[in-house]
């Protein structure tokens, strides 16, 4: 199983199945705070962005026609983008919000937010997965009606993403 806010794809449904949904994120796109050319995803048509490798981030700046250069980290991805080796960057909303909590500073901008939201969910193995998948979803269901589950969104990324 893994437990890191993995977005559901059909390409991913083939080796996993996916727990219902316990958080939704919207993506964004972000660049340094003197760029003015891109302003929207569509403007990353011939750029260069910097994603996680194999991300549903990754296929969004290929979909726009970016040329992608995958990475392992937010902090490789933001000096990336400082050091201006690539134009831009598709990130998780929370993810980019609580590297700037950390590094107030930095001078990068969201400008755009992507028409869909994604949802993320706990995906395991196909093999045997059948009655631990049944668990897990009774646990999440649980922790979403007793509230749990938003307290702990709002404790760690500073807003509830248990919601649509």
């Amino acid at each position: 199983m893994i437990a890191n806010g993995v977005e559901y794809t059909e390409e991913r449904a083939k080796k996993y199945t996916f727990s219902v949904p316990y958080g939704y994120v919207k993506t964004v796109l972000i660049v340094r705070d003197d760029e003015t050319e891109i302003q929207s995803f569509n403007d990353l048509k011939g750029k260069k962005t910097a994603n996680s490798l194999n991300s549903t981030y990754m296929q969004i700046g290929e979909k726009c026609g970016a040329q992608v250069i995958g990475v392992d980290t937010i902090e490789e991805t933001v000096n990336m983008l400082l050091n201006k080796r690539v134009d831009a960057t598709i990130n998780a909303e929370e993810s980019i919000y609580d590297y700037l909590k950390v590094h107030p500073d930095t001078p990068i901008k969201v400008v755009a937010v992507y028409d869909e939201m994604g949802s993320v969910h706990l995906p395991i193995r196909k093999a045997g997965s059948d009655k631990l998948i049944v668990e897990i979803n009774k646990a999440i269901a649980a922790m979403k009606e007793s509230g749990e589950l938003s307290e702990i969104s709002i404790k760690y990324f500073g807003t509830d993403i248990t919601k649509k």
